[in-house]
């Protein structure tokens, strides 16, 4: 791998005396691999060296996404201060890597992970910070104009109204097509759903989708330097990317406070107060019902990849057997 990665900087750089180092293969990221490494080059007779992240496309994944939206997107909302890594470039075949790829620079001096982010006594002081930019960013993302920022490829829902059934349709696709028994709860879910759509949103925006703790590249002093995962992204109501911060598998703490930063009244408040856009709470239930049912058909998509043989990945399969748990969590949120 780390040949082949030298051989292919080379030829995007043209420059023959490009060397690797430390390339290794960071944990998680089941939707694409990410490789992490460091690239050294003679730059016009001078020494460059540059901190790079690679996310090829993996044998079987959670998600069937494509690489070339989350690349442009990235690259769009960077041109608009929304923080992300600088993207460097894309491959579409797998003639370099077997499979498609892209690259960006890595941001060094941050974490990822909830359990450092949210335990680790480095970061305890800045907690307030956090939590505050945790809102700014989303209100940033939310706040920016994506036909000028040519977003509109993303697919403009025909109206407001049609935000919540296109998402809808699209998980109960995903659950028809990968299924591997009955599912009575989300398929009840499915119905709870249509007879209880949410109002209209104020407009349509930018939706990450996956704007959680966990996707927040978060330094000790407070600054959240980069936005990760857009795989998911799309336009859509502003109220489910709120929703999908508020779901319980990210209130890693094991309390009730959103990401693991801020309770709910005032992660409420915040974004109003950011945004302009008034927190429907009835709207926020709806999507976070619907927000683990996605998740729940993410999991059966990575058990399906395992049970066909795809992938060997035990995390795969152990995925698939968390969806009793949001289950429950759908349940208890329908009242049934």
């Amino acid at each position: 791998m780390q040949e082949r990665v030298r051989e292919y900087l080379s030829a995007r750089l043209g420059v023959p005396d490009v060397s690797v180092s430390g390339l290794y293969r960071i944990p998680g990221g089941a939707s694409r691999e990410t490789w992490s490494f460091d690239a050294h080059w003679r730059d016009n007779g001078r020494d460059a060296s540059r901190g790079v992240v690679l996310r090829r496309d993996p044998d079987a994944s959670l998600l069937v996404t494509d690489r070339d939206v989350e690349f442009r997107v990235m690259q769009a909302v960077a041109a608009h201060g929304v923080p992300v890594p600088a993207m460097c470039w894309l491959e579409t075949d797998g003639a370099w890597l077997d499979r498609p790829f892209f690259v960006m620079e890595r941001i060094d001096g941050c974490e990822t992970s909830p359990s450092k982010v949210l335990m680790d006594p480095r970061f305890l002081p800045a907690r307030d910070r956090l939590a505050q930019q945790f809102v700014d960013i989303l209100a940033r993302i939310h706040a920016l104009d994506w036909r000028a920022a040519g977003l509109g490829f993303l697919g403009t829902p025909s109206a407001e109204a049609e935000c919540a059934m296109m998402e809808i349709e699209k998980w109960e696709a995903v659950v028809d097509r990968d299924t591997l028994e009955p599912q009575p709860v989300l398929r009840a879910a499915f119905r709870w759903l249509r007879h209880r759509l949410p109002p209209s949103p104020q407009r349509i925006v930018l939706v990450h989708a996956d704007y959680r703790t966990g996707n927040l590249l978060c330094t000790p002093g407070g600054d959240i330097k980069g936005v990760l995962d857009w795989e998911m992204t799309h336009l859509g109501d502003p109220m489910e990317d709120v929703a999908w911060s508020c779901i319980r598998p990210w209130r890693w703490l094991g309390d009730e406070r959103i990401g693991g930063l801020l309770e709910r009244e005032d992660f409420y408040e915040r974004y109003a107060q950011a945004t302009g856009i008034d927190v429907n709470e009835e709207a926020v239930r709806f999507w976070e019902v619907l927000g683990n049912v996605k998740l729940a058909a993410i999991f059966i998509t990575g058990a399906r990849s395992f049970c066909d043989g795809r992938t060997r990945s035990p995390m795969m399969a152990f995925l698939g057997r968390n969806i009793a748990r949001l289950e429950l969590e759908v349940m208890d949120l329908m009242d049934a």
